[in-house]
């Protein structure tokens, strides 16, 4: 295989490292394990791989966008179950059974346990407002004489690209409440990755070393690549403490740790740790509002490396996020959740339409293609669902997850569904 114009699909750069730290800062696929994995086995271009030419820039445009937001998807919460609250001193139960992708202020209680398992889809579209059916693509790759920096010959080619990715992640959650005041919650993602790049028939010209104008169009053949990956993604823990207990209005802080320990060269992992310190403001009634308020901080990665080069690995990008909802105990056993979920994306290299221009005899002919740009931005995603309490604290959890703007990497809308046991 050839060197990454490929890391383009890094694109499917779901959760993190292969192990639960990076060995090596850069990922070359030329030689060596890497050459194997999904990140090196689906070129973007069937020409210009090579180190230096536009198409192992534009690569960490997706790979980084990719890498960013799917290891920040929301993940089901630890809130199944009726609620206990004093109103004036006296003692009375919901059965609000509380939101689905994101948490509320209350803990699951002293030596209570909390299971859940969800399953979703995600079928992502588009990429920085480009579809991903008919990504751009085109660069120059100079030839020389052996031995020398002699040119020979530059290459000019462009080929629209159709990449179908389609995400299948399982979660389990488990929480323990320490005391009255604490829990502790893991999450656990398995997630299967499925890829496919269809290249059209590119169209090259050809300009000799001393020549003004290049000779062209050439027609070359397209090119399918499929692949899939399953496995483990990224590990988190999260701790949470109930600051301040009124009768029915909760104020909590909590954080929550994002571990290495999917494999971001076969697209399950982010390859970066990530730390996320919030808030949570929680009230207890038939309908129940929530607000949570938090700040992602990420390690580098070797997912986000812009000029492919040793040693200039970045930060995987992050900012604020913030969750708004509310739930609606509608029946005894049946709770209406909705959210406004949000996440924000500080100086992340994004897609950007562009093009190149050839001299050729009849005048100058553009080739459309991508470039990488750098930009901060905001996605918002809208959740609904329901949630059935089935018998004692067995729950059921259906929701569709919907996004509001077309920033980043976007998805078709995504189902979730799920159930869960509190002990």
């Amino acid at each position: 295989m050839k060197r990454p114009t490929f890391q383009l699909l890094l694109l499917a750069a779901l959760s993190t490292s292969a192990a639960m730290g990076q060995t090596t800062p850069q990922i070359n696929c030329s030689t060596g394990s890497a050459a194997r994995k999904l990140v090196c086995e689906f070129p973007f271009s069937t020409g210009g791989l090579a180190a230096g030419t536009s198409a192992s820039e534009t690569a960490t445009a997706i790979n980084t966008g990719i890498a960013t937001q799917v290891s920040q998807l929301p993940l089901a919460s630890a809130s199944a179950g009726t609620v206990e609250v004093y109103k004036s001193g006296v003692y009375e139960t919901f059965n609000n059974l509380g939101p689905i992708l994101t948490d509320r202020a209350q803990v699951v209680g002293k030596g209570k346990v909390f299971i859940g398992f969800t399953g979703s889809q995600y079928v992502f579209t588009d990429i920085d407002g480009i579809s991903l059916g008919k990504l751009p693509f085109a660069y120059s790759q100079t030839s020389y004489y052996p031995n020398t920096t002699t040119p020979i010959s530059t290459t000019y080619t462009s080929e629209t690209t159709n990449l179908a990715f389609r995400l299948d992640q399982f979660v389990g959650v488990a929480t323990v409440g320490v005391s009255k005041r604490i829990d502790v919650t893991v999450i656990v993602p398995i997630e299967r990755v499925s890829l496919g790049a269809t290249s059209s028939a590119s169209t090259s010209y050809i300009q000799n070393a001393g020549s003004a104008t290049a000779v062209g169009p050439i027609t070359n053949p397209g090119n399918y690549t499929p692949g899939s990956a399953s496995g483990l993604g990224d590990l988190t823990f999260n701790e949470k403490t109930v600051l301040q207990n009124g009768e029915r209005a909760t104020f909590s802080a909590g954080f929550t740790m994002r571990t290495p320990t999917g494999d971001d060269r076969n697209l399950l992992g982010s390859g970066s740790w990530g730390f996320n310190p919030y808030i949570i403001y929680s009230y207890l009634a038939k309908v129940s509002p929530h607000a949570k308020f938090g700040y992602q901080w990420n390690t580098k990665t070797e997912l986000n490396n812009p000029t492919d080069a040793f040693g200039k690995n970045r930060s995987l990008p992050g900012g604020m996020n913030y969750d708004l909802g509310a739930d609606w105990a509608m029946a005894k056993r049946l709770t209406v959740a909705g959210d406004l979920l949000g996440n924000q994306y500080l100086n992340t290299p994004v897609y950007l339409l562009s093009q190149i221009s050839v001299p050729t005899a009849a005048g100058s002919v553009p080739l459309a293609s991508g470039t990488i740009g750098n930009s901060s931005y905001t996605i918002n995603d809208l959740s609904a669902g329901v949630k059935l309490n089935a018998f004692r604290e067995f729950v059921i959890s259906a929701n569709v997850l919907v996004q509001l703007n077309n920033n980043g990497l976007r998805s078709r809308p995504t189902p979730l569904i799920g159930v869960s046991y509190k002990f």
